[in-house]
């Protein structure tokens, strides 16, 4: 604290908050970990789609399938250092916010894992060419060539 409160603090509390910094350090460092992790999956999928047209189905859900679990995780490790909170109150939030946010996690992964089989079709159906971005204003218009029509 540099208003020099920091001497007027108990060292228990000083201690108990340099643990709690300490943990938060360590689930951020796991976090970051397996983002990266995950991250480097997503764009080995996106590598082998842009060559193929094709993702495949058993690798994105695996991938589907680790980030649902890691993320339920951290959901229920937020959970429960809420639950170290005494009341009827926060704990009747505490529960509905994490049963919530469960299942939004579940939806919006079941939604996720449709992704395989719907670029497929877009892939079928011509949408993997890169739209080329306009020129600036006053520049040259694009060549035909460099604007190609997706095939129909």
């Amino acid at each position: 604290m540099p208003d020099g409160r920091i001497n007027d603090v108990t060292p228990e509390r000083l201690q108990v908050s340099r643990g709690a910094t300490d943990v938060i350090k360590q689930a951020a460092s796991i976090l970051q970990q397996e983002l990266n992790d995950h991250s480097n999956r997503a764009a080995t999928m996106q590598t082998k789609f842009a060559s193929s047209k094709r993702v495949d189905p058993d690798e994105f859900k695996a991938l589907s399938d680790r980030v649902r679990k890691d993320v339920h995780d951290l959901i229920a490790m937020a959970g429960e250092m809420f639950a170290e909170f005494k009341g009827d109150d926060v704990q009747s939030l505490v529960a509905k916010m994490a049963n919530d946010a469960h299942d939004a996690l579940d939806t919006t992964m079941n939604l996720i894992e449709n992704t395989p089989a719907a670029a497929g079709r877009f892939a079928g159906l011509g949408f993997t060419t890169p739209i080329p971005t306009p020129p600036a204003p006053g520049g040259p218009a694009p060549t035909p060539d460099e604007n190609p029509a997706p095939d129909a």
